[in-house]
């Protein structure tokens, strides 16, 4: 490149500063979203990951493909695809490192979580210690109104219900190890109790009392005698909250509905079915194709794009629904297609997994 070609390329460069996304002590940019933490929140949630991996399942279907050329011995396209299609969903963004020359290379999946940009868009791997490793390679995102350098996952709205339905879970976890039963105050009236008497019961309730295999065990309280004509001494146990077991289910439901949404996933094929949805019917393919044709093939598209800029064909194979007369056929179609496992399926049906 010559100096007048230098100047001009410098000219045309953007002048924008980075915004919300963060300039890493290492050189690079930190997303304005974490991603170490989304895939905690991956975890945290029964249908948040089920959405995900449906809509990765979807999105690694291969109709045409010569990916195979560019992955190492015993890298299998579909669970390359996958894999790349998991971190696209969790994080909005994905990571390929590219090993070799311009024409003859091998790519290889960067776990999403472990990957950054420059402010050039140059690819990096983080590190145990938050050191930025260069990386040959390629980054995919989806649009985010929030940044430019990463991109944004469909669920970011529902970060507050995933975590709610979280520490509900961890609550009645709690209550239950403490023996399903809710708080309870001492109270003495007409008396004190010593310092072996509070020993006493902080020792049985944190030892003998709590967990379920402590059930139904009895705490023997002794009041003290008091003076002639003084009123007698009394002890009890009062209750100190309301909480009852199960008490967050409508709290959930909302939760788990307003997060389905957020994917955009049909909410049957993630184990929500309301009354009448079992049967031969064709809801679920109504739903199906509506997923399809709203949320798959943009996405689809998106990733074929992606694939055909670096050279390399890649068509994803769309589920056609309207080859189906009902429903039953449709899931049977989608555990061949590996997109849904067999427990699933019976799940779907309304029949119970049965356990050897």
């Amino acid at each position: 490149m010559n100096l007048r070609e230098g100047i001009l390329k410098d000219a045309k460069e953007s002048k924008q500063y980075i915004g919300v996304d963060l300039l890493n002590v290492n050189g690079t940019i930190d997303p304005f979203i974490n991603f170490s933490e989304l895939l905690q929140f991956y975890y945290f949630n029964t249908y948040h990951q089920r959405s995900i991996k449906l809509k990765a399942a979807l999105l690694s279907q291969v109709e045409e493909s010569n990916l195979d050329k560019y992955l190492p011995k015993n890298e299998f396209v579909k669970d390359f695809m996958y894999a790349f299609c998991i971190d696209l969903e969790m994080y909005g963004n994905a990571f390929l490192e590219k090993s070799g020359s311009d024409s003859d290379f091998y790519l290889y999946h960067l776990l999403g979580y472990q990957g950054r940009l420059n402010k050039n868009k140059e690819i990096f791997q983080i590190n145990t210690i938050n050191e930025a490793i260069p990386m040959d390679g390629y980054h995919l995102k989806y649009y985010s109104p929030s940044g430019k350098y990463y991109g944004e996952p469909d669920y970011l709205t529902t970060l507050d219900q995933i975590l709610t339905s979280r520490n509900a879970d961890k609550y009645n976890t709690s209550f239950f190890e403490n023996g399903a039963r809710p708080g309870f105050g001492v109270i003495f009236e007409n008396s004190s109790p010593n310092p072996d008497q509070i020993a006493t019961f902080k020792e049985f309730f944190s030892s003998n009392y709590k967990g379920y295999e402590n059930a139904h065990k009895t705490l023997l309280l002794h009041t003290g005698k008091t003076s002639e004509g003084s009123p007698p001494a009394k002890v009890r146990l009062e209750k100190l909250d309301s909480v009852e077991d199960m008490s967050f289910e409508k709290l959930k439901n909302v939760n788990r509905n307003d997060i389905i949404a957020a994917h955009g996933v049909p909410p049957r094929l993630v184990g929500v079915m309301a009354a009448g949805q079992l049967g031969g019917g064709t809801e679920l393919i109504d739903q199906l194709h509506a997923f399809n044709e709203i949320v798959i093939k943009p996405k689809a598209q998106t990733i074929e794009d992606f694939f055909a800029n670096i050279g390399i064909t890649h068509k994803i194979k769309s589920l056609d629904v309207t080859n189906f007369k009902d429903d039953s056929s449709l899931i049977a179609n989608l555990v061949d297609k590996h997109i849904i496992t067999q427990s699933e399926a019976k799940e779907l049906l309304g029949f119970a997994s049965k356990t050897k």
